[in-house]
């Protein structure tokens, strides 16, 4: 499975038709309230560290308007579309000690599904593309990224909902790839994260939460990559004192295993370089007991607050950390806006190790300024330090990504997008593998699809 990324996306698109098969043979209750969230900008109080959301930058341009599917004609709609577009990128290398720039033309072949009825919704994308570069042609491929994205729920009862999302990457970027935003370097790589869940009412002040993730990243050839697998479960146990103020406990619990082997190059003052090895550091668990309050300050102004301990058993040793979240997200009346605050341990990308994590994100979401028009801006910085002294590759790491994306739908059949990104990043002096990054990615493109709507 670690070297067949091709058949993971497979894998991927049968969970997703199973679903949407599932779904029909269930019962439907009343309608639930119109309307999709925005990932991470949910007006639900977030219990405990949560699982990290899908941050907007992880959307490929061909499937943005998965943030906000339209309004569909059927309860059921499939579109396959084709993509030609253009970009810019000043550091394909993604590596400062070896800045190369290139045009990068990409063709893109993409289908979504879409399916709403009253008691089940799901939204399936994937894409693949073509890349022909300007300047370096023997990076020319046919099949240069994939992306695959699912998200889908089923109310079972009036107060019991099951959820599942899927998310697939396939790309020479490795930062694209790594949930965090981390970059280890130009290297394929390919991740995969699947999570079900469940929310249940058992009264109406009384609400349970379950939920589990596995993620799995890997790299394929040579380079700086440390490949992982990432099982997590997360518990919640809200109750409503008022209508505005909920209160939780939760249950988190993290098993990382690091696997494979990496390489690290690092330039000394006398202009030379010395090239290392790296070995994965096994693995370790983290559990993390919280507490946090939810309180709706305004009809469309919610804050969360969920602080506790990550209790982490690495390399022989325990290690105590903080460990929470703070969560401020306001509905607009043409999109949504947050800022988020998370700290817990997890996977710093390809840098191999257990870390505690801090990340803090804005995100603004146009949805409804304009119909067919969807801009989304992200702004996010992420810190990865190692948990324990003791540990074998050391991480330290800051990485500050910024993306500006937009889709606008110009008729039935045609939609144009444009997308910008920005990462920088640096690594400590501590850190076993050590890349900086400066990097410029500006894309421009347009999509040619026919929907198919189906009673």
């Amino acid at each position: 499975m670690a070297r067949r990324p091709r058949a993971c996306g497979q894998w991927v698109v049968g969970i997703a038709l199973c679903l949407a098969a599932s779904g029909a043979w269930g019962q439907e209750p009343p309608p639930r309230g119109a309307g999709t969230q925005v990932p991470g900008t949910e007006t639900e109080p977030a219990p405990g560290p949560p699982i990290p959301a899908r941050p907007i930058a992880a959307y490929p341009l061909e499937l943005l308007g998965l943030i906000a599917p339209p309004a569909q004609r059927g309860p059921l709609t499939l579109t396959p579309s084709i993509g030609i577009s253009a970009e810019y990128n000043d550091n394909v290398l993604s590596d400062n000690r070896n800045r190369q720039w290139d045009l990068i033309t990409t063709f893109s072949p993409t289908i979504v599904l879409s399916v709403n009825r009253p008691s089940f919704r799901l939204n399936v994308g994937y894409s693949f593309s073509a890349a022909l570069y300007a300047e370096e042609t023997s990076r020319n491929n046919a099949l240069d990224n994939q992306n695959f994205i699912a998200d889908g729920d089923y109310q079972v009862t009036p107060g019991l909902t099951l959820t599942a999302s899927d998310s697939f990457a396939y790309n020479n970027n490795t930062n694209v790839v790594a949930v965090q935003g981390f970059s280890t370097g130009r290297q394929k790589s390919w991740s995969n994260t699947f999570g079900p869940g469940m929310t249940w009412r058992m009264t109406p002040q009384n609400s349970l939460s379950l939920g589990a993730t596995y993620s799995v990243l890997r790299f394929e050839g040579t380079g700086a990559g440390l490949e992982s697998d990432t099982y997590g479960f997360r518990s919640s146990l809200g109750h409503a004192f008022t209508p505005r103020l909920t209160g939780n406990v939760g249950y988190d619990f993290t098993y990382l295993d690091f696997h494979g082997q990496g390489t690290s190059t690092t330039q000394t003052p006398q202009g030379t370089s010395t090239t290392q090895t790296l070995q994965g550091q096994g693995s370790s668990t983290t559990h993390s007991p919280t507490v946090g309050l939810s309180y709706q300050l305004t009809q469309t102004l919610t804050g969360a607050i969920n602080g506790g301990a990550a209790i982490t058993e690495v390399a022989g040793k325990t290690a105590v950390t903080p460990a929470g979240s703070l969560t401020l997200a306001q509905a607009l009346r043409f999109g949504s806006a947050s800022l988020s605050y998370t700290r817990n341990v997890g996977v710093a990308g390809g840098f191999g190790g257990t870390a505690d994590t801090q990340t803090a994100a804005g995100t603004l979401t146009l949805s409804s300024l304009q119909r067919g028009l969807v801009v989304a801006f992200s702004p996010t910085y992420s810190i990865a330090e190692s948990v324990s002294s003791q540990q074998a590759n050391q991480v330290d790491v800051k990485t500050l990504t910024v993306s500006l994306n937009a889709a606008y739908q110009v008729g039935r059949f045609v939609r144009v997008f444009a997308g910008y990104t920005f990462l920088h990043q640096r690594t400590g002096g501590s850190s076993a593998t050590q890349i900086d990054v400066d990097q410029n990615r500006v894309r421009v493109g347009v999509q040619l699809g026919y929907p198919f709507s189906f009673d």
